[in-house]
């Protein structure tokens, strides 16, 4: 679902109040609130529709999220920056200026940040997606050398929630809390024979209205055939780095095979989220603007990229992670080029910073937020990598969902027509 934005009714004229949201004045409906509405109040709107009341204090919280630094005068940065700036503006960008704005620092990197910021609110305005993940087992037949669920450690205390469990907790995210948009992830396992997988879906779509993305790692053109059919609308299904030699030292599989799933995927019309790892040990930034690069190709309607972590017990156990900068300046580069993708802030870059990590991004150009929804008794086990950040109750979790079936066609309006622009 979108984040419900924050503003403060200043005129009311029947079912339509004028409010002040950040800079400007909006006129929304507030037929759905009718007489508990007066002039001073704060209220939660989408698009054009009042969906609740809220306190000042809440309301800051949230601004807080939304509200733009001042933009820097770039007219007084370095020529070259400036240059590639404004070719962004009006041309897909080289190989050579994506490394130029990677590598920015001081200055430079600031400007980039608002420059993205600018472009997310110029093209998406504060269209803040909301979506919930559920991780449903931990169990995984591969032995990629950076991930805390490879095959091989035999520390982790794995987990398998029953079909039952999956459908309960899906159900319940959506028509208790108000999810419309549920990722359920797993290690690569494949006790969920695609029979299973596809029964699953069925009951979830049988009792509530949500989309659902799968993330399951590889399985074959009809498998993925068979889930589309059933009710999966994305696929989240990451190709982790676009430099083969370094693929070969990170994952147990061929970077081709990442590339041929991500093809026939965008085939069977699955909404794609996929991206990279930034930071993996001997990555160069020229590997990095790569990615950016293949993502571009790719039309990708959802880019995924953190930083990586190094977790006990892999190969890569000891190791530097990834740099929260050079994560930031990823996503800024990123929104440069696909102005209108959809870029969650990831659980990784809020593990490197708890704090400020998702408003850091939030001010380098993303435009959405993952919610852990696995239940109490399994997250914890989810070791993909230590110390995973993991959010409960959130206060933003709790005004950016409602219940209304305006609030999933909407939704669905926006992701058929990201689905119909990606086969183009």
């Amino acid at each position: 679902m979108c984040l419900t934005i924050p503003a403060q009714v200043i005129r009311i004229e029947e079912n339509t109040a004028t409010v002040w949201q950040h800079d400007r004045a909006v006129e929304v409906d507030i037929s759905m609130l009718r007489d508990r509405v007066q002039i001073g109040d704060w209220i939660l709107y989408v698009s054009t529709m009042a969906v609740k009341k809220i306190e000042k204090k809440d309301a800051d919280e949230i601004i807080d999220l939304l509200v733009s630094k001042p933009p820097i005068d770039i007219e007084g940065l370095d020529k070259k920056f400036v240059e590639i700036i404004k070719n962004s503006k009006v041309r897909d960008l080289t190989r050579d200026e994506i490394v130029y704005l990677l590598k920015s620092n001081s200055t430079e990197e600031e400007a980039l940040y608002r420059e993205a910021e600018i472009t997310r609110k110029t093209y998406i305005r504060d269209f803040i997606c909301v979506h919930g993940i559920i991780e449903f087992s931990s169990y995984c037949r591969h032995n990629c050398a950076y991930c805390g669920l490879r095959k091989d450690n035999s520390v982790i205390k794995r987990y398998r929630m029953t079909p039952g469990e999956i459908v309960e907790a899906a159900v319940n995210s959506v028509n208790v809390k108000g999810y419309k948009l549920l990722v359920l992830q797993s290690g690569e396992d494949e006790f969920y024979t695609t029979d299973i997988l596809v029964e699953i879906l069925k009951k979830i779509k049988s009792q509530c209205k949500a989309f659902i993305f799968i993330s399951i790692g590889d399985r074959d053109f009809e498998s993925y055939k068979k889930l589309r059919e059933a009710g999966a609308s994305g696929v989240l299904y990451r190709f982790e780095t676009s430099n083969e030699k370094l693929s070969r030292q990170v994952q147990d599989k061929e970077l081709s095979v990442r590339f041929e799933h991500l093809s026939f995927m965008k085939e069977l019309k699955y909404f794609i989220a996929t991206g990279s790892l930034i930071g993996l040990p001997g990555q160069t930034i020229e590997d990095l603007a790569d990615d950016l690069l293949t993502l571009k190709k790719m039309s990708t309607t959802m880019i995924s990229i953190g930083p990586f972590i190094p977790c006990p017990d892999t190969p890569f156990s000891g190791l530097v992670p990834g740099a929260i900068n050079a994560t930031l300046k990823m996503i800024s580069v990123a929104r440069l080029m696909m102005k209108n993708a959809r870029i969650p802030v990831t659980t990784s870059l809020e593990t490197l910073d708890p704090v400020n990590g998702r408003r850091l991004a939030m001010r380098a150009g993303a435009n959405a937020l993952m919610f852990n929804l696995t239940p109490e008794k399994y997250c914890k086990d989810y070791k993909i990598y230590p110390d995973r950040f993991i959010e409960k109750n959130s206060m933003l979790e709790k005004y950016a969902l409602f219940n209304s079936d305006g609030s999933y066609k909407m939704l669905e309006k926006r992701l058929m027509g990201e689905i119909n622009n990606n086969q183009q």
